[in-house]
């Protein structure tokens, strides 16, 4: 680390959510995936890290976009960039048990490596969301991963742009950076100009964490093109400020110590964290109807993951059988996906309940393929019966917020 320079360290986060259209995957892919690639390459000494999700590789190779992911592949091979690991369906990891968490971050890989090969080198895994809580730790080191990125708010008042923090669950730890919440939001909001460089450039010795969603580059703001290509530019020719990928900061820095950092998300405010409402976005504790059918979704969810291990662990060498699990399996990685719990909200702006629905109804497919392979066994019927009267009260509870929201 050279004491006299500051540094932009930015990680762009992309994703698609599985049931995402071709329309909106061909839009999202012209406004932004190629704009963040293009710019980029325009500036070849300039840094980042970046998450892209299995989910949406997996949309891409399907509908043939192979220079979106050339693009990006040449862009890690050439040294500018780096990949970290996530959940491939972007789920609420904290949310999850942990060997389904496991599960999706071996599957992400899978397929990530499929399509960027060698390029493909993660060190560290983004937690969707940026939804952390110490359970999460266990899976993430199992899966041979050294580091996370978390928001500032869950950094215990600890946040710093001078190192890196450590955190533990039991006799497993990994190293973590905090976001700059505001710098992020700033740039979230299109201001990624020439006083974000000159802000920079009066905090030598220091490194600034910045992460988004790369759909926030064209696609959400459409002025951030520019923006950024004015913040590449100053920052290319300024000596005093340079760009790194997130690895490089645990390289360059030193660790501060050990912190306890809090259950959150990117979304979640302090005031959240207080009231230990840490994931309200995906499930709501207070509000309702969205907290009794935010419970009853997890509830479904979780029982959905429990029929499919016992059927995984029940399925004989039958070919045709084999094939129906891997097709539910499939529908139980996909249906994990946070968006459901996001469309169906107490903030107005996000709620899309018809999207809810429509992540439900992939789980309720999911079981009944489980019930195909296993039409003997007395649980997994138990199991269906169970699933089927949560979704009815789940329709029940969202018709009577509707019904009596019109009235």
């Amino acid at each position: 680390m050279n004491a006299d320079k500051a540094y932009w360290s930015p990680l762009w986060h992309i994703y698609q959510p599985p049931i995402q259209t071709r329309e909106w995957l061909f839009k999202v892919t012209e406004e932004s995936y190629r704009k963040i690639i293009q710019l980029y390459s325009e500036f070849p000494e300039a840094k980042f890290t970046l998450n892209i999700n299995a989910s949406l590789t997996q949309l891409l190779m399907e509908n043939e976009l192979w220079d979106v992911i050339e693009g990006f592949k040449l862009l890690a091979e050439n040294g500018q960039m780096e990949f970290v690991s996530t959940p491939s369906f972007h789920v609420i990891c904290p949310l999850l048990p942990q060997k389904e968490v496991m599960r999706q971050i071996r599957l992400n890989d899978k397929i990530n490596r499929k399509a960027f090969g060698k390029a493909y080198n993660p060190t560290g895994v983004w937690l969707p969301e940026m939804a952390y809580s110490p359970k999460v730790i266990p899976a993430i080191v199992k899966c041979g991963y050294k580091w996370i990125p978390l928001a500032g708010v869950a950094s215990n008042g600890k946040w710093s742009n001078k190192g890196y923090f450590i955190v533990k669950h039991g006799k497993y730890k990994l190293k973590v950076i905090f976001r700059d919440d505001i710098v992020s939001i700033n740039i979230g909001f299109g201001k990624p100009d020439g006083n974000f460089v000159n802000e920079l450039r009066m905090r030598p010795g220091t490194f600034c964490f910045t992460a988004l969603d790369g759909e926030t580059i064209g696609h959400h703001v459409k002025e951030m093109v520019n923006g950024m290509r004015s913040t590449l530019k100053r920052i290319s020719e300024n000596e005093a400020v340079e760009t790194l990928k997130c690895g490089d900061i645990f390289r360059m820095f030193d660790c501060l110590g050990d912190v306890d950092a809090l259950p959150s998300s990117w979304s979640t405010s302090y005031e959240d964290i207080k009231s230990g409402n840490y994931f309200p976005l995906w499930k709501e504790k207070f509000e309702e109807p969205f907290r009794t059918v935010h419970e009853l979704a997890w509830k479904h969810l979780h029982l959905l993951i429990h029929a499919a291990e016992r059927v995984e662990n029940r399925v004989n060498g039958d070919k045709t059988l084999k094939r129906i699990f891997e097709e539910a399996r499939d529908l139980v990685n996909k249906g994990q996906h946070s968006c459901m719990y996001w469309w169906f909200t107490r903030d107005d702006w996000h709620r899309v309940p018809v999207r809810f629905l429509v992540g439900l109804e992939i789980q309720a497919r999911a079981f009944s393929k489980l019930q195909q392979v296993s039409k003997n066994d007395k649980k997994i019927m138990d199991m269906v019966e169970r699933a089927n009267s949560i979704r009815d009260r789940i329709y029940r509870e969202m018709n009577n917020f509707y019904y009596f929201k019109e009235r």
